[in-house]
């Protein structure tokens, strides 16, 4: 290698690593903005007086915004790889978008909480333009080796931040008394400052030589849903959608059952809603050297299979104790589920289809989680109640529609095997077929084994 390339390949090394830490900077900006979303979205509307419908349909707009966009975001940006002026435009206008929101609660009666959706679903719709950019950008700085990581200590900060945001937010809630929509406006004004300005941040990331030596390859749609049953990435892609399918049938009840039915205050609503976070930043450093040692897809098995019968819990129980239990567990499966799923996605695609494959997959994903959420507006009510809530009935209707996903997670193929011997608990969990072959070899061994 001559003296030029090396220059050349150092700077570009120091360049990368200074774009990943000034992304996390960036996130830490982003995420006080996204964790209010995500948190207090849908308190808002039960504040506004949103019905049951109205709130499934309102948590899965936003997302069904964001997959309509992505459909064509591969065509649209075929021609380019100035990344950094569409992230910079796209969450600009992100931040922007938090302003209507601040102001809906000067629209008085029903249809302000019609206005509020609306506003949210053009505020998902920015963010989600450029997911698939910000994702593409991100496989070709980081390293394949560092990936799992990096990202979990990234993840891991950001959720440390969620977390006091929106506990300092839940606190005056509660405190600032009979100006609960005022809170909410204050909330959603401090997530316009926040996101707009993360987004001048970008104009700081470094774009690799390789993301402009290799121009995109923008496949078509058709063609991407017809390898949903053939390929590995298809088999995920398609798991990944109804998991989230089915969970979000109940995801936005639970909001409304710990508000309304166990008549939680807006603290503790926060506390528990953002247990999981807590447990993602303790489980994030794990689970990276995880996938970094064993791949994505066991621990993706794994994961999905300790989400199935979450939702029980809740139906037998209304202790706060027992709930953050739960909550514990929650983060832990889809704290590691949203690790590996991402860095499975940047990484079994290959360069020059990645944004296309990661916009279409996350169409596929957010399209049904809006028809998770409306399905579990439209048949929650008329579910059979078994217990003194209807919200239970929608929750054990999730436990069923988490079946075929699981299943499907175990017919993907794995990417990698370990590089390492497995300690026996490591064998324990990520080797399940080795633990059923020597409980029936013990079994059968035992049969015929002479007595002493």
């Amino acid at each position: 290698m001559s003296e030029p390339e090396l220059i050349t390949e150092v700077v570009d090394r120091k360049r990368r690593q200074q774009t990943m830490r000034l992304s996390v900077v960036e996130g830490l900006f982003a995420m006080i903005a996204i964790g209010f979303q995500q948190t207090f979205y849908v308190p808002f509307l039960n504040a506004l007086g949103a019905s049951p419908l109205q709130v499934g349909i309102g948590a899965g707009l936003p997302a069904l915004m964001t997959g309509l966009i992505q459909l064509g975001v591969p065509r649209w940006l075929e021609k380019t790889t100035n990344y950094r002026k569409i992230l910079f435009w796209n969450s600009f206008v992100h931040g922007l978008s938090f302003i209507p929101m601040a102001l809906v609660i000067y629209i008085h009666g029903p249809i302000s909480v019609w206005h509020a959706m609306a506003f949210m679903a053009v505020s998902a719709g920015a963010m989600g333009f450029g997911a698939g950019c910000w994702a593409d950008l991100m496989g070709h700085l980081v390293p394949r080796r560092r990936r799992g990581l990096y990202f979990a200590n990234r993840n891991r900060i950001l959720n440390i931040t969620q977390l006091g945001g929106s506990v300092l937010a839940g606190y005056m809630l509660d405190h600032v008394v009979g100006k609960t929509l005022l809170v909410f406006s204050l909330i959603w004004w401090v997530s316009f400052l926040t996101r707009s300005g993360s987004a001048f941040l970008f104009w700081g990331h470094y774009e690799p030589k390789t993301l402009k030596q290799q121009p995109q390859q923008s496949g078509r749609f058709r063609d991407f849903c017809g390898t949903l049953l053939t390929s590995s990435f298809g088999k995920f892609a398609l798991a990944f959608a109804l998991i989230n399918l089915a969970a979000n049938f109940s995801a936005p009840f639970f909001t409304l059952y710990m508000l309304n039915d166990l008549k939680l205050s807006y603290l503790q609503y926060t506390i528990l809603s953002l247990t999981p976070s807590v447990v993602t930043i303790l489980s994030m450093k794990p689970w990276g050297r995880i996938c970094d040692r064993f791949g994505y897809v066991i621990p993706m098995r794994l994961q999905v299979t300790g989400l199935l019968g979450l939702p029980l819990i809740w139906i037998v129980t209304d202790n706060i104790w027992l709930l953050i239990g739960v909550q514990i567990a929650a983060g832990l499966t889809w704290g590691g589920l949203t690790l590996s799923s991402f860095n499975y996605s940047i990484t079994a695609i290959g360069n020059h289809n990645r944004l296309s494959s990661l916009s279409y997959l996350n169409s596929i994903v957010s399209v049904c989680i809006f028809a998770g959420t409306t399905l579990g507006g439209l048949l929650g009510p008329h579910l059979p109640m078994f217990t003194r809530s209807q919200y239970h009935s929608i929750f054990l209707f999730s436990v069923i529609l988490r079946i075929l996903p699981v299943i499907l997670f175990q017919t993907i193929a794995e990417d990698s095997r370990p590089k390492t011997k497995m300690s026996t608990f490591e064998r324990f969990f990520f080797d399940p077929q080795l633990n059923l072959r020597m409980g029936f070899d013990r079994i059968i061994v035992s049969k015929f084994r002479r007595p002493i």
